[in-house]
């Protein structure tokens, strides 16, 4: 209850007013009590749990639990392409032709070298049927069945040769060499037409003769030469 004096002032005094004495103790009471409050809503942010000077992440109304974002900020790290590998070349393997000039292969030869050693007999032929027995000597090794330097073996080949003209020609066979005088057999079949008193031994007046010779050739320097005819076989067209 307020304390109230019953003395009155002078006519004329203004009356001075009391405040009650129970006002300040009442202040200090509420500033005291909201004091209390702010530090109990700090105390609690803080140590309930998730608190701390992080911000929280609001969930879901009823749950605790925050939410985990979907995606982050973060730059998805750089990939980076393999390089790109050529595919490894290989060397085509050799085709064998069908034919080198006038010469026919048989499909069976070694397309390595049968090429090569047609191109050979090809020229050999072609100096045949142009009667140029120099030329055919040309691609006959110096050291084999014909000694180049002997006149009269070289006039006997250019006799025998000038009224040839051989055709159908056909490399047949290609093997090793077991007489020692080549590197290389070669099997050769074609067709000689030549005059009369030409053909072979034996049958000189034979115009039309098949052959199948088998020839040595020799490799000096890389390239083939003929070094002449070890076996020979004919008959009669």
């Amino acid at each position: 209850m307020p304390w109230v004096t019953n003395e009155q002032p002078p006519s004329g005094t203004p009356v001075p007013r009391h405040r009650p004495v129970w006002i300040f103790p009442a202040i200090v009471a509420v500033v005291l009590l909201l004091a209390g409050g702010t530090v109990a809503f700090v105390l609690r942010d803080r140590w309930m749990p998730g608190g701390g000077d992080a911000s929280p992440t609001a969930g879901p109304a009823g749950t605790g639990n925050p939410i985990v974002p979907a995606h982050t900020d973060t730059a998805p790290a750089p990939t980076t392409a393999a390089p790109a590998t050529a595919a490894p070349t290989t060397a085509a393997a050799p085709t064998l032709p069908a034919s080198v000039g006038a010469v026919r292969l048989d499909p069976s030869l070694d397309p390595a070298r049968a090429p090569a050693v047609a191109a050979v007999f090809d020229k050999y032929y072609a100096a045949v049927n142009a009667r140029d027995a120099g030329a055919a000597l040309n691609v006959m090794d110096p050291g084999g069945s014909i000694n180049q330097g002997d006149t009269n073996a070289v006039k006997r080949f250019s006799d025998g040769i000038s009224t040839s003209t051989d055709d159908d020609i056909l490399l047949l066979a290609l093997g090793s060499d077991p007489t020692g005088h080549g590197s290389l057999q070669a099997r050769v079949t074609f067709r000689s037409q030549q005059q009369a008193g030409k053909g072979p031994k034996g049958r000189e007046s034979e115009t039309c003769t098949r052959w199948d010779v088998t020839y040595s050739l020799t490799q000096p320097g890389g390239e083939y030469r003929i070094w002449g005819s070890t076996s020979a076989s004919s008959r009669p067209c």
